[in-house]
């Protein structure tokens, strides 16, 4: 499933109020989707910090991992990540090729590593399908809306009744009905929200994943595409 499509979705349902009962309160999400839809690019600075169970150190309960990364997104389908901190990833990127089907590496400007498989792109896909589809199922799901003076907070929170029928049934698994999902916009007046964060927990809120929006735009010079795929093509001529 595109980026854009998915996108498009949850922009019909916002606007259809079929998810929301107060659509006012969701101003700045629609606001956020609607440009994001509208463009279809996205490039971002991001901070990521993981914050997991480390089940090979018995002496330590928790292992955190940040990271600093610039993505870019080109029609919700070109993607390329660009790696900032820690020291050890730096220089190092990222880049997925859609026509093509192939993922490869790229160390300080130059292509080093190719990963092609169509059936890791397919499982990729079903994987987003899932996700998505889970999301956008009301009944998976409670929102609520947090207000203050500069910022806006929705939170996405497992449905109680969904809980417990799949407790009943032997379910679980990390899908968006046992996650806790809080998206947080800054707002003034006169301009378009800011996303600030996304914070996804697990179902008690001890692990997670944070992340910290530093920039984000949808005007992206496309040419850092073509530029990649004539790096690419270069490498069968060598």
């Amino acid at each position: 499933m595109k980026l854009s499509v998915v996108l498009a979705v949850a922009f019909a349902l916002l606007v259809g109020g079929s998810l929301f009962s107060s659509v006012s309160e969701y101003d700045d999400l629609t606001l956020f989707i609607q440009q994001v839809v509208d463009s279809g690019d996205i490039e971002a600075l991001v901070r990521v910090h993981f914050h997991l169970v480390d089940t090979e150190n018995p002496d330590s309960e928790y292992e955190d991992l940040k990271l600093k990364i610039r993505l870019v997104m080109v029609g919700g389908e070109d993607v390329y990540v660009e790696f900032f901190e820690p020291e050890e990833l730096s220089g190092i990127a990222l880049v997925y090729l859609s026509r093509e089907e192939v993922t490869f590496s790229v160390v300080d400007g130059v292509p080093w590593k190719q990963y092609r498989s169509s059936y890791q792109t397919d499982l990729i896909n079903n994987l987003t399908d899932q996700f998505f589809n889970g999301l956008l199922e009301s009944s998976n799901f409670t929102w609520t809306v947090s207000t203050e003076d500069d910022r806006r907070i929705y939170m996405i929170d497992p449905s109680e009744q969904r809980l417990r029928v799949l407790g009943l049934i032997g379910g679980g698994g990390y899908l968006p009905n046992l996650m806790h999902i809080h998206v947080s916009f800054l707002r003034r007046e006169g301009y378009f929200p800011k996303i600030e964060y996304v914070k996804i927990t697990d179902r008690v809120g001890d692990e997670y994943l944070l992340v910290e929006v530093d920039e984000f735009k949808t005007v992206v010079d496309r040419s850092i595409f073509t530029d990649l795929r004539g790096k690419y093509y270069e490498t069968f001529q060598k």
